[in-house]
């Protein structure tokens, strides 16, 4: 199977998640899109997130009508925080017979030299690094090694392409501009966010549980920084 892994905080999940995952499928030909729910993100420990039990539910909710999206408890199950490059190595080893590739922002890719392992990660794993509409990033500007550059594609999303261990790519997608951060903020002052920014079935649990009532904005996390 070829797998995408889409990791996360999805505090809360929304439908820009989704239309990334969806578009991927497609560019990529994948077989699944695992939304891998993070435990603790390593860069997010001193910052306050909402309980495991409650992204991953929201998590299940928001992919449901959707066969090849699924919520991962991957990470949840583990004791510490994962790092990406570790995570790819220890699916690697586990499932060979499958192929795996990291879907992260361009955010990340422009922070990619203070992740883990970042060469390795790149010579030896696939990751889809997904242009954010407001955070262009230009692969020949990036502070890497002339090496590690050339592994990174800049793609048409027009256009099928394989995924394969030493080869990255990035992308344009033109996802929906909806953000995280964003919807706990207009939660927060008692507004409802659109069903094009969060699905309804995310929103009841939300509400609920009365997530993010009393919430103060916090940076936005992108799709995955380490």
């Amino acid at each position: 199977m070829k797998i995408g892994i889409l990791g996360g905080s999805f505090d809360p999940i929304h439908q820009g998640h989704v239309y990334i995952a969806l578009r991927l499928i497609g560019v990529f030909q994948l077989d699944k899109v695992w939304f891998m729910v993070a435990r603790v993100p390593p860069h997010k420990e001193k910052k306050k997130i909402s309980a495991s039990y409650h992204r991953y539910a929201m998590t299940v909710l928001a992919l449901q009508e959707y066969e090849q999206l699924v919520a991962s408890t991957w990470e949840l199950e583990r004791d510490a925080p994962s790092f990406t490059v570790n995570t790819l190595s220890e699916l690697a080893r586990t499932r060979p017979a499958d192929r795996f590739c990291f879907i992260a922002g361009s955010d990340s890719l422009r922070d990619l030299h203070s992740w883990k392992d970042y060469g390795k990660l790149l010579l030896e794993h696939c990751c889809v690094f997904v242009q954010r509409p407001s955070f262009q990033v230009d692969v020949a500007e990036l502070p890497l090694s002339g090496t590690l550059k050339e592994v990174i594609q800049p793609i048409c999303s027009e256009t099928q392409y394989e995924i394969q261990a030493g080869r990255s790519f990035l992308v344009t997608l033109d996802p929906p501009a909806v953000s995280s951060t964003a919807i706990r903020d207009a939660l927060a002052a008692g507004e409802t966010p659109s069903p094009q920014a969060v699905s309804p079935s995310v929103l009841a649990y939300i509400s609920k549980y009365r997530l993010y009532e009393n919430n103060r904005s916090r940076p936005e996390e992108g799709l995955r920084d380490h």
